[in-house]
């Protein structure tokens, strides 16, 4: 008797570990400040890198298993890719890594086969196969799949060069379609018509916004039972559009379309959905703790309500998150890895790995939650910064040692005792100037000291730095302090005396970076 219990009572723990190992992507009080994103039933910190083209290229010129396997032995779980615009971009991604253009797949059919003039009402089901196995393959190592629809800049037209991969070879582009709506995108002598794309909900072109509207669903029919995912309908939108209000009126024609495709399909579960503001008018690049303008385009987006994140790819100072999630009740989606300096910091960049471990360390202490590494090589006044590895298929494993710092961030990450009760309460000050960040609930307190943004290699000496916190959620007493090194881990820990919400004390001797968490 005793055994059948003992028995039901593991088949029971069992059953509820399988439940909570099963809940998908989702997003906890929502609508308030203390909004946060949970996989499988627990907090989430999605970081990762090298991951944009997985759905443009074949096995042969894009080894995205071998990405996959290398990030998530690294602690790493975060994909960020775009869905195709262009034909000869797919193309050129192929011959560039070493890949066959006998290989390469589209998302619409060709008339003839090589003929790369395509019929925008039909899908190439090959294609669609493909794509659905990627995203299987990710959801089966644990990676969240920041899904962009569209590339705004495949729209880009600027130089010959970039033409030819970008505008010349896109789908939507009158010149690879036999769809006689897409004539109005048409350049003429006197008009570049290529952002009309983005007028067809206002214009009356109903028949291109039917096929863009049966593009979308076609994304959200491939993906809607997988659990890994969440929606950008366009990135970089802000580059490459002329008209806003047309612009935004198609914007929100094509999110309910979305809703609704994806309502019909998984009512019981919410889809998360956003498009990317980078580079929208409305906020000044590098402000801190600021909000956009009342009223401006970037304001538009983060306050609309069927658009349930902040994706931004520009404006990465912590201050902003706190800020847009105090005022938005949204969580923030921080993309390239742009630092609040304005630099971008890349994983392809050996010598980059300090700035990396720190804007993530920063990242996460500002509870952003979904952390986009940068990958390429960075692109500054249209000069594309040299390097000797190949664009994208090479193995990443031992490139930049920031790979190991992935694996101490996931550690320390793992250690939060309640995610979802903290908040941003807390003042934080060092001698030695620096990023000084705080995070704190009634049961625990996280504290985070680096070198300023753009420097490394600093050490806090004279016995480590000396902290002083103030504004604290805990009650007179002592506590315990553990300190962890971002480089090497734990560094230790001893007891300190909380009196009046304020605590004096020194960390450890480090270099560049130290995290303390404080517990009762």
């Amino acid at each position: 008797m005793r055994n059948g219990i003992f028995h039901l009572l593991i088949l029971l723990l069992f059953s509820c570990i399988t439940v909570l190992n099963g809940q998908p992507l989702q997003l906890v009080n929502a609508g308030t400040e203390q909004v946060y994103f949970s996989y499988h039933g627990k907090p989430l910190l999605s970081f990762g890198t090298m991951s944009d083209y997985i759905f443009y290229a074949a096995d042969d010129a894009y080894d995205y298993k071998k990405w996959a396997d290398w990030q998530k032995a690294h602690g790493m779980n975060h994909c960020r890719a775009y869905l195709p615009g262009s034909w000869t971009y797919v193309e050129y991604f192929a011959e560039e890594n070493g890949g066959s253009v006998e290989n390469v797949l589209f998302p619409f059919v060709e008339t003839a086969t090589g003929s790369r003039k395509f019929d925008l009402t039909k899908f190439d089901e090959r294609y669609w196969e493909r794509f659905r196995e990627q995203c299987e393959y990710l959801q089966s190592k644990g990676i969240i799949l920041d899904l962009l629809m569209i590339n705004g800049w495949q729209f880009f037209n600027y130089n010959e060069d970039v033409a030819k991969i970008n505008w010349e070879g896109h789908f939507f582009n009158p010149e690879n379609n036999i769809n006689s709506c897409t004539d109005a995108l048409k350049t003429t002598e006197n008009e570049d018509n290529r952002f009309k794309f983005y007028y067809s909900a206002s214009d009356g072109n109903q028949e291109l916004l039917d096929i863009q509207i049966a593009y979308y669903e076609k994304i959200i029919e491939e993906t809607y039972d997988l659990d890994n995912i969440y929606y950008e309908l366009v990135h970089e939108l802000g580059m490459t559009y002329d008209n806003w209000e047309m612009t935004s009126t198609w914007l929100e024609t094509i999110a309910m379309a979305v809703r609704n495709k994806w309502n019909e399909l998984n009512p019981e579960r919410p889809i998360i959905l956003s498009t990317d503001t980078g580079h929208l008018r409305g906020f000044p690049f590098n402000q801190g703790g600021g909000y956009p303008d009342p009223g401006s385009e970037m304001d538009w987006v983060f306050s609309r309500p069927y658009f349930d994140v902040l994706i931004d790819g520009n404006h990465h100072h912590t201050g902003n998150i706190r800020a847009w999630v105090q005022k938005y009740k949204k969580p923030v989606v921080a993309q390239e890895s742009r630092d609040d300096s304005g630099q971008t910091w890349t994983y392809r960049y050996p010598e980059f790995r300090n700035h990396l471990r720190k804007y993530c360390w920063k990242m996460m202490m500002a509870k952003c939650q979904q952390v986009d590494i940068y990958a390429k090589p960075q692109i500054t006044l249209s000069k594309v910064q040299e390097i000797s590895e190949p664009a994208n298929n090479y193995d990443p494993n031992g490139w930049n040692e920031f790979e190991n710092d992935a694996l101490l961030l996931r550690d320390f990450f793992n250690g939060i005792l309640d995610y979802g009760a903290l908040e941003y309460k807390g003042y934080f000050w060092i001698s030695t100037v620096g990023v000084n960040l705080v995070l704190s609930s009634d049961k625990e307190i996280l504290a985070y000291i680096s070198s300023p943004t753009g420097l490394e290699n600093m050490e806090f000496v004279n016995n480590g730095a000396h902290v002083f916190l103030q504004n604290l959620p805990f009650p007179d007493g002592r506590y315990e302090a553990s300190f962890y090194d971002p480089k090497f881990g734990s560094a230790g820990s001893r007891m300190i005396t909380i009196t009046k919400g304020e605590t004096r004390f020194r960390t450890p001797v480090f270099t560049d970076d130290m995290a303390v968490h404080i517990i009762k």
